[in-house]
């Protein structure tokens, strides 16, 4: 579904597009409801070992999306569970409080983008894989159609990603290395008796304009249960990881604008050749 992530960013980001559809997902009781307010940044199919036993089924479907294009819109918010899936090896999952349908958890980029269980949406159907990865561990009777990308272990999302959906990342690393310093700074003056630190769970605004409980971004809610030196501790590596990243990120962004110009510079007309 590569093709298909970067046509519905395309047709999302024209200037005469309608907005981006209500695409809504829930758990099986349906108490606890969620809107996607974008497109994915991308799609896949994963037949680890641990997906299988994590999901009961012969593979997991995923898509990534980032974690402030997630808007809860249920009375009732996700409760997120953190869990040692191996030793050493911990594991964040928004979940039903009533039905404890896993929604969505943290992924690679730990809480700036987070990993949508496709099978919560109200259309999965819409969700069709853009690779299908670990398929060294595929189920020998589960056949892919011809055509399929497909990666013997997990991919490169600098390589596989569109151009656009890295971007986005790019954004998102950036916003969050704000929210960082803001909370940073209003620690600070905390500490320093300047007045009182905004509180961890910022609301968003609901369909119908106002607030809740349930309208609060899902990664402010998990950072609720920490405390000052925990947080403080956590984010300090964050940092460090997401300056890593960005730095990657505008490396690759770089080399393909170049390869571009450089291409576009060196074909050679058809006067020329004539």
């Amino acid at each position: 579904m590569f093709q298909k992530t970067a046509a519905i960013e395309s047709s999302n980001m024209s200037a005469s597009s309608k907005p981006f559809p209500a695409m809504k997902g829930g758990c099986i009781c349906n108490t606890v409801r969620y809107r996607l307010l974008t497109a994915p940044l991308y799609c896949y199919a994963c037949h680890c070992p641990d997906c299988q036993k994590l999901t009961g089924s012969a593979f997991g479907l995923f898509l990534s999306i980032e974690a402030y294009n997630v808007k809860v819109i249920s009375p009732t918010p996700p409760t997120f569970v953190k869990r040692q899936k191996k030793p050493g090896a911990f594991d964040v999952t928004a979940e039903c409080p009533r039905c404890t349908t896993q929604l969505w958890s943290h992924g690679a980029l730990g809480a700036l983008a987070v990993e949508i269980r496709i099978g919560t949406l109200d259309f999965p159907a819409l969700m069709e894989p853009d690779v299908h990865i670990f398929v060294e561990s595929k189920l020998d009777w589960v056949h892919l159609p011809e055509g399929t990308k497909t990666r013997p272990r997990f991919y490169d999302m600098r390589q596989m990603w569109p151009k656009s959906s890295l971007k986005r990342l790019e954004i998102c690393m950036r916003r969050a290395e704000e929210e960082v310093e803001k909370r940073r700074s209003a620690g600070l003056k905390d500490h320093q008796g300047g007045g009182e630190a905004p509180g961890a769970a910022e609301e968003v605004a609901t369909e119908d304009g106002g607030g809740g409980e349930g309208e609060k971004t899902p990664t402010a809610a998990e950072f609720g249960v920490e405390d000052d030196e925990e947080y403080e501790k956590r984010f300090r590596e964050m940092e460090k990881a997401l300056q890593e990243r960005l730095e990657r990120l505008s490396l690759k962004l770089e080399e393909g604008d170049d390869a571009e110009k450089k291409a576009a510079t060196c074909t050679p007309s058809a006067e020329t050749d004539a």
